[in-house]
């Protein structure tokens, strides 16, 4: 490469509207531009030798004194394995959306990355280019966005579309779970006595008694209307029917306090496990549940069934 050509790709390369990295075939840094230096907030320093974690701040390995490429996370580490498969096989790596966590100003900051890379051979030496595009803040947004899009935005928990989502997941995972579905008992006479004010108030106290007596993993949502859902992951019915009696003390006794009454509520439960996963799919597990809720409400309501079974919250 003559000295002009030389210039030149300097001055493209620190120039370049996105970061740039040359990786030698150890996967040792040879060259970053300032792009990549600004997207960590950090001072150009030297770079030879040097690995992409250990100069980016990659938070697994930050402070621990090891290098990049040594710990056993870095196994799992696209950018790492990026790297070594353009280096190795001299495949191409065409605008791959990868996450990663770094330290960035003494905090744990996950970026976002449109990653592109290829492999450069250059009299009988060859290395990787690698381009990243920060696309940290265009995901988040989406997050968020998919976030509230997931929520019932009166209640603040999971609307039903994202139950049904949820369900899905869980049943393609084969994981254990039970579901209750939940409706208050003369709703419309709330209303009708009390307010709408007041019939609100009922449902705002029930999903804080739900979210307070469920686990972290367990998930509270709006199923439609005066329904909701909770799905009760990695047990059966008899841990769910426990949290429900919970729920329904609690539930009352705030709404007691804040209103003057003791609404109720009935439930269907259903259960998914292992065994039952080839015979059953999501649309009959809500049906069961729903038909089990029905069996609550003509049998007395405020109360839980379960298999046909009907025991009461009293």
């Amino acid at each position: 490469m003559s000295e002009q050509s030389a210039k030149m790709f300097q001055a493209v390369f620190e120039n370049s509207p996105v970061g740039l990295i040359l990786v030698n075939r150890d996967t040792s840094i040879r060259d970053a531009n300032a792009y990549m230096f600004n997207m960590f907030n950090l001072d150009q320093k030297d770079i030879k030798g040097r690995r992409f974690g250990n100069l980016f701040n990659c938070s697994v390995v930050s402070g621990s004194g090891k290098t990049c490429g040594d710990c056993d996370a870095c196994r799992e580490c696209e950018l790492r394995g990026g790297m070594s498969s353009v280096l190795c096989s001299g495949i191409s790596i065409p605008d791959t959306i990868i996450d990663h966590k770094f330290i960035i100003d003494g905090q744990e900051l996950k970026k976002w990355f449109k990653v592109s890379a290829s492999r450069i051979d250059n009299e009988g030496d060859f290395f990787a280019i690698v381009s990243f595009a920060d696309i940290t803040i265009q995901k988040e947004y989406e997050e968020l966005l998919n976030y509230r899009l997931s929520l019932d935005m009166a209640t603040g928990t999971i609307n039903k579309y994202a139950l049904m989502g949820t369900l899905r997941r869980l049943t393609a995972a084969g994981k254990e779970f039970t579901v209750a579905l939940i409706d208050f008992d003369n709703f419309k006479a709330i209303n009708d006595s009390y307010g709408h004010i007041s019939g609100d108030k009922v449902i705002s106290h029930f999903c804080a008694a739900a979210l307070a007596n469920t686990r972290k993993q367990d998930i509270v949502g709006r199923f439609g209307g005066e329904e909701f859902m909770i799905v009760f992951q990695g047990a059966a019915s008899g841990m769910l029917i426990k949290a429900l009696e919970r729920i329904s003390k609690s539930f009352q006794e705030a709404c007691f306090r804040s209103i003057g009454i003791k609404p109720t509520f009935s439930a269907g439960l259903a259960e998914f496990n292992a065994a039952a996963q080839a015979e059953t799919d999501v649309d009959s597990l809500v049906g069961e549940a729903d038909s089990n809720l029905y069996l609550s409400k003509i049998r007395g309501k405020n109360m839980i069934t379960s298999r046909g079974l009907t025991m009461s919250f009293d």
